[in-house]
């Protein structure tokens, strides 16, 4: 008999995805705890799921212990009707066809069609019963059909786990409570009458005594309770812990204890160990005409895009060969194929994708086949990083999509036969202070003091942790713990066989379509294809503008990527261009792109190439761009001293930028294939394997230096060991031309548009960001800069999406973005813009009796102004709202006619007035969710109070009536608390200072170096505008 046992019920915070709060332990402290106390073997056995199995068993695998594989099911005896019986039982997996099983298990029990899924996620108990023996089974605990069960059930349980009692055990467990007691000496009664064997299982859920009082505390945050749990043991036990515990509940004879500790190591020793399958998993849907086909459709590539024609066609035919030899040996024919396919189905759609996104734009067969846009040859990117003969990880293609058209994409994939797909689990965790906001909360702290201890938090840790050591002792058990699971936004897995058994799928309420029970490391870890449908607003900003534009789609192929005055246009203001919208931004590329920069770089490169500089600068402007940011946003040429590695640094000003460049030098100066190239800097990347790639790149590259340049071997060698210097120190920051390059092009698409189709560029870009107040605001900003006049939805104008008026040179805003207007409503009202109506009771007539727009609508849309061409909203309001007291659609004709009388009279004789100042700009706010009011001839210092906080130093966010700029200010203290005010008051404004901004330090507060404004007189005057 061993001194240990085998732990095989066992739950994570993983179990939080399906049972609320089970635990706040990670799977890989109990891993750790269960090797730390010489464990050779363990299963973690999730509620509902098998939810991180991957990881689990890797981590174990690395720890020299056993995985096993198991789940505690829940269990219904019937999907007839919804019943919430939920009975308990332990299934585990005895090879791998059992881990196959399980998981298939696992995926049906997350079916929400069948009535699997009720409260939990469910399989019956017929299933269980139908169960081969590769899967052992186990009762479970209190929650099992033995002990929970009608009497009838539980005997036809019983009867199936006598009839497989070679598989299956009595699960007792060594809790003190009574119920636990009474139901371990019903299962001895049991194992004696039937010779079924007794299995001890511990239903861990903590780590120790701490990770107990931390769940309870998570628990108590969120109003949790679990019935009967205050006298189990949670927490991990020891042999020593474990056996001691059984003496204590002292229910059954000490023998048949130690016999049922023991049956978990028979267990765990009958379990066969199998390994991870690292194989690609390309999908198959040609067979085997894949090759075939996909040649024909390269040489239907090469005459669609004229290549046949260029005078350098002998390049392309030279790559294509090379690139089909990497594809053939990496057996990714038929995952190009399918590329392929789904981007030929979206053009067919109408749905135009992005030029292209990573490593794949640098294969010129995916731009043959329509996959990106890049011309590979053309804008010189590396193929090698994207896929060759030497790699040994599974390419991937990343691909944009228009935002608004990605799920018709997805759909179109989960449908296709032969694939089998699913998103991609997300763990949704506890952040920090998230973990501050519950703990306080469970321990009844005030909220305001909750808000304090954030913010010390945020920029304090250590000082928050010495003043709050009890709050931060559960906040630091907590902070991480996985609470929820959703799916990952855009990736997805695409597979050429089943995947709910090999992986294990669940749903959730929010989404229709399957989700992978294993995260995005463990699916790339097999090599399945994973497919990222990544959203980009640009891709919709290009092919919305060209299409009301009336032009072909922009591609790299068909722009004209020197118009300088396109460039400049670009330099002097980044309104809406991708990746240089931000301030920063901004700023950098008015000082890399002046015309000083672009002479100095003239002298290395007589033709500056625009494009390849935005790349570089596009790498300069992300954190890692740090160490040559400033050099080159001033034009400086870094000279590396000698004369071939600057020639081959020309391109990009002697700056080391990209990663192909190192793969370049690598292959052309130390003899490197390119695939081996990759491989090295790939050994920089992660700072691994360096140790023996350096004596080859230097012996290589004192030969090429010998021979072509004549150069000795002391000289090269003192070149070559600065310029590794320079690699392993740019490789921290080295961005990817393949993935920049595109991305150029798209901004720069933007920037041309831009520049020839104002009012369409305009026009689409507010329809893309119609709820993103930063944008439009700074789309509106643009306009108003380019005299491009913005104004309200307006009857006769406006359809439900913003629409321009070239000649008038003007956008009317759309009424899709006003509070409870349908796109019905807008439709409606726009297919009368042509209809006469002499007075707005006739207006109000026709729309209510022929058409279905409500009461409601019309007084929002009369609110705002739409109807300004029948009067003043004050007016018009009045008359709506006699309008529906009066006229009714089941009248007769000539009360109708009496009514509509009445109704015209009423309107000549009301005085044209507007709604009160305040009311309006409220309505606006309110209804639009932005305020569009202005009166210019109102005096600046009016402004109406937007936002008010005045929880430490006030700060209020006050809106400009006259010229509706709004501005962030302080307020002086001493006179707030003097004169206060709320949002929607009115001000006016006497007085601003320039005050400066403070920040905490370790030492106090100091100042920052910059200031802000600070009203510090004003009276408070809304009375004057209600």
């Amino acid at each position: 008999m061993q001194n240990n046992y085998t732990i095989l019920h066992c739950h994570t915070f993983i179990s939080n995805a399906v049972t609320n709060i089970d635990s706040v332990t990670s799977p890989n402290q109990m891993i750790d705890r269960a090797h730390e106390c010489g464990m050779k073997a363990m299963a973690i056995s999730e509620h509902g799921s098998v939810m991180n199995w991957v990881k689990k068993k890797l981590h174990m695998e690395e720890l020299g212990m056993k995985y096993i594989h198991a789940s505690e099911f829940y269990l219904t005896s019937t999907l007839e009707e919804k019943i919430r019986d939920n009975y308990h039982c332990l299934l585990i997996a005895k090879n791998y066809d059992g881990v196959l099983e399980i998981n298939k298990l696992s995926s049906k029990s997350f079916n929400r069609e069948d009535n699997s899924f009720y409260y939990n996620p469910r399989i019956t108990i017929a299933d269980v019963k139908n169960t081969s023996d590769n899967v052992i089974v186990s009762t479970a605990c209190l929650g099992g059909v033995l002990n929970k069960a009608p009497q009838e059930i539980q005997d036809d349980f019983l009867d199936f786990l006598v009839r497989n009692k070679h598989r299956c055990y009595l699960e007792l467990q060594p809790h003190l409570d009574k119920l636990q007691v009474e139901y371990d000496k019903k299962l001895w009664e049991i194992s004696k009458k039937t010779g079924i064997p007794l299995l001890m299982c511990t239903d861990t859920h903590a780590l120790n005594a701490e990770h107990v009082d931390a769940r309870r505390v998570l628990q108590k945050s969120k109003n949790i309770h679990f019935d009967g749990e205050d006298n189990f043991h949670l927490e991990f036990l020891t042999y020593d812990e474990l056996v001691d515990l059984c003496r204590q509940q002292n229910a059954l004879p000490m023998e048949v204890y130690m016999e049922s500790i023991e049956n978990t190591n028979s267990v765990a020793d009958s379990i066969e160990e199998f390994s991870i399958d690292y194989s690609y998993k390309y999908p198959r849907l040609w067979g085997d005409k894949s090759l075939d086909v996909f040649k024909h459709k390269i040489m239907d590539g090469i005459k669609l895009r004229g290549v046949d024609k260029y005078p350098n066609y002998s390049e392309y035919i030279a790559r294509i060969k090379h690139e089909i030899e990497a594809y053939v040996h990496n057996d990714a024919i038929d995952f190009m194929l399918l590329m392929e396919d789904i981007i030929d189905w979206c053009k067919t759609q109408g749905i135009s994708v992005g030029y292209g996104r990573g490593s794949c734009t640098g294969s010129v067969i995916a731009y043959l086949l329509g996959i990106t846009e890049m011309d590979s040859i053309k804008h010189n990117l590396n193929f090698e990083r994207f896929m060759n003969t030497e790699r040994v990880s599974l390419s991937d293609i990343d691909t944009d999509f228009p935002p608004e058209r990605v799920n018709e994409v997805k759909n179109y994939i989960f449908n296709k036969h032969g694939l089998y797909c699913a998103d991609i689990i997300t763990f949704n965790t506890i952040a920090l202070k998230g973990a501050i906001r519950d703990v306080g909360r469970a321990f009844d702290i005030p909220l305001d003091e909750v808000d304090d201890v954030c913010d010390l938090a945020e920029s304090d840790i250590a000082k928050a942790r010495e003043k709050y050591p009890k709050l931060f002792k559960y906040v630091d058990l907590v902070n991480g713990c996985v609470v929820s699971v959703g799916n990952h936004p855009s990736g997805m897995i695409v597979a050429p066989y089943s995947i709910d058994d090999r992986m294990g799928i669940f749903t959730t309420t929010t989404d229709d379509v399957p989700i992978s029970q294993i995260n995005m490391k463990e699916v790339d870890l097999q090599n399945y294809v994973k497919l990222d449908l990544l959203k980009l607003d640009t891709a919709s900003l290009i092919n919305g503008t060209c299409e009301l534009a009336g032009i072909a789609r922009l591609t790299p192929d068909n722009i004209d990527a020197d118009d300088r005055k396109v460039w400049d246009s670009i330099r002097d203001d980044t309104t809406a261009i991708f990746q240089w919208e931000s301030a920063s931004a901004s700023r950098y590329i008015r000082q890399l792109l002046s015309d000083s920069n672009i002479e100095k770089f003239k002298k290395i490169s007589p033709k500056v190439d625009y494009m390849t500089l935005l790349s570089i600068g596009n790498g300069a402007i992300r954190p890692a761009g740090e160490s040559y940011r400033d050099d080159l946003a001033n034009g400086i040429v870094r000279k590396s001293g000698c004369d071939a590695i600057d020639e081959f640094m020309k391109p990009t000003f002697g700056y080391l930028v990209f990663q192909c460049q190192i793969i370049n030098f690598l292959h052309e100066f130390c003899g490197y294939t390119m695939g081996e190239a990759d491989i090295v800097r790939r050994h920089f990347a992660k700072k691994t394997g360096t140790e023996k790639d350096i004596p080859q790149i230097q012996e290589g590259f004192a030969k090429t230096m010998k021979e072509k340049y004549k150069m000795d071997e002391s000289e090269s060698g003192e070149v070559i060991k600065a310029f590794i210097k320079v690699i392993e120190d740019a490789s921290n920051y080295l961005f990817s031309l393949n993935h920049s390059q595109p991305y150029s092009y798209e901004g720069y698409a933007a920037g041309w548009l831009r520049y020839y189709y104002p009012l369409e560029f305009l026009t689409t870009g507010f329809n893309i960001w119609t709820d993103d107040n930063k944008k439009t605001t700074a789309l509106t900003k643009y306009a108003n800069k380019h005299r491009i006049a913005i104004k309200s939805a307006k009857f006769r104008h406006s359809t439900g999406e913003y629409t321009f008026d070239k000649e008038n040179n003007c956008i009317y805003k759309g009424m899709g973005s006003i509070k409870h207007i349908s796109a019905d409503c807008a439709d409606q009202l726009y297919s009368i813009r042509f209809m006469d109506f002499p007075t707005f009771t006739d207006l109000l007539v026709y729309l209510r009796e022929n058409t279905t727009v409500d009461a409601r609508q019309i007084k929002v849309l009369t609110t705002i102004g739409f109807f300004s061409e029948f009067g003043k909203n004050k007016k018009l309001l009045a008359i709506v709202e006699k309008f529906f007291e009066r006229y009714k659609k089941t009248y007769v004709a000539k009360t109708k006619e009496a009514r509509i009388t009445e109704l015209k009279e009423l309107e000549a004789s009301l005085p044209d007035e507007y709604l009160p100042l305040v009311q309006r700009i409220a309505s606006d706010r309110e209804l639009l969710g932005y305020i569009s009011f202005t009166q210019p001839e109102l005096p600046k210092p009016f402004v109406f109070v937007t936002d008010i906080n005045a929880r430490f130093s006030p700060r209020a966010t006050l809106y400009c009536i006259a010229t509706g700029k709004s501005i962030e200010c302080k307020i002086d203290k001493k006179i707030y608390g003097k004169r206060k005010f709320k949002a929607d008051d009115v001000l006016y404004c006497k007085k601003f200072q320039k005050r400066p901004n403070w920040r905490k330090t370790e030492n106090g507060f100091e100042q920052t170096g910059t200031y802000c404004d600070c009203l510090v007189d004003y009276d408070v005057v809304t009375a004057k505008f209600a």
